[in-house]
């Protein structure tokens, strides 16, 4: 739509300049000068008097210019208008999704390991609800699983896990890329008075142990999942 409106617009141009050479015998710049003039209604001075058909020609270029306009902030508005309320009900929709969910699981994290948690989960057809609050990760999971509703909030925050149907989920997964998140994934579900399981991921074997000692039920240190699958290798 924006397409074809501009390419009206340059129409409009070319037969406005031409209109000008022919009917008054302008150079094709005054031509040109007095077409954008007219086209933008900035008011200023005519290039060279008009005659009496060139008046008449100049009021229909106003009268279509005026129109065109009209059209085009009209489908910018639209444009706008239905990208929000697209947003909006794609909103709705997935929280009324959640509100469904009963022992669902709750991944908490955006990076390679949640999301290499969330395609677990889809294949095995599991019900899932994602919290994460980097946009970009966000926009990713969202191209990368559709189906998934996908909450973009703090994941160390009540309030989000409570948008997550938390109080009804099964699953609990801490997956964010910091340490100190997942302990505060696992404080902020084990506070919220569920029963809830909670799965934590550590990178560091300190903050670990913290994890088990605030209420985790199950914490996994990926790098050492990985020297152990690693060694299994060696002959």
């Amino acid at each position: 739509m924006h397409r074809s409106l501009t390419i009206m617009l340059l129409a409009l141009l070319v037969v406005g300049s031409c209109g000008y050479s022919i009917i008054e015998g302008w150079p094709i710049f005054d031509s040109l000068y007095m077409t954008t003039i007219t086209l933008s209604t900035v008011g200023y001075g005519e290039a060279h008097e008009l005659s009496k058909g060139g008046r008449v020609f100049t009021t229909l270029l106003i009268s279509v210019a005026v129109i065109l306009m009209a059209c085009w902030s009209a489908a910018i508005t639209s444009s706008l208008i239905s990208d929000d309320l697209s947003g909006s009900l794609r909103r709705r929709k997935e929280l009324k999704m959640i509100t469904d969910f009963l022992n669902h699981t709750v991944v908490c994290g955006s990076g390679v390991l949640a999301q290499t948690v969330i395609e677990q989960l889809v294949r095995q057809q599991k019900d899932v609800v994602v919290i994460a609050k980097d946009k970009d990760e966000t926009q990713r999971i969202e191209r990368l699983f559709p189906s998934v509703p996908i909450i973009e909030d703090d994941p160390t925050s009540e309030l989000a896990l409570a948008d997550a149907n938390v109080l009804s989920a099964g699953y609990l997964i801490a997956a964010a890329d910091s340490d100190f998140d997942n302990l505060l994934i696992t404080i902020t579900g084990k506070s919220m008075g569920t029963e809830v399981m909670v799965i934590s991921c550590a990178q560091s074997g300190d903050l670990a142990s913290r994890m088990l000692k605030v209420g985790a039920d199950e914490v996994i240190c990926p790098q050492v999942l990985g020297g152990k699958s690693a060694v299994k290798f060696v002959a």
